[in-house]
């Protein structure tokens, strides 16, 4: 099995307007989708890198760009590559000077790093087969979402 590029379509609120849940939508070319369900800070943080917007100050996914900057590192890709009883897992690969370095992190952190460092997007086929939405439930997401952030 391998990996499946993905883009970042959006992030949405979901659910009712009492107890939203915030889920950034992945899809492949042929526009399958994977929702990830993140914490609302991520939330903010990737809607506010899709859009290319900036804070006054460094939020704390800046601030970690500029540290692996700092550290003469690169972002190569990041990796959804399992999911565990609705809980989502993922890995952040770093070059510096040659050498790959592997990271466990959240799949939220690692889509708002890799937003802000033009990182490309991977999710496991095995994750993808498990966790894609077909298109009646990718509309009624969208349809049903209280905004897009």
């Amino acid at each position: 099995m391998g990996d499946i590029s993905v883009k970042i379509d959006g992030v949405y609120m979901v659910g009712t307007r009492i107890q939203p849940v915030p889920v950034v939508l992945l899809s492949d070319v042929q526009g399958n989708s994977v929702p990830i369900y993140v914490g609302v800070a991520e939330a903010i943080s990737i809607n506010s890198a899709l859009h290319k917007e900036t804070t006054p100050r460094p939020m704390t996914h800046d601030l970690m760009i500029s540290l692996i900057d700092c550290l003469d590192g690169v972002i190569e890709r990041i990796l959804i590559d399992d999911l565990d009883e609705g809980v989502y897992y993922a890995r952040l690969f770093i070059t510096k000077n040659g050498s790959l370095s592997e990271l466990d992190a959240r799949p939220s952190d690692c889509i708002a790093l890799a937003l802000r460092s033009d990182a490309e997007v991977f999710v496991t086929e095995s994750v993808f087969e498990n966790a894609s939405l077909d298109t009646e439930e990718l509309k009624k997401l969208k349809r049903d979402s209280i905004t897009g952030l």
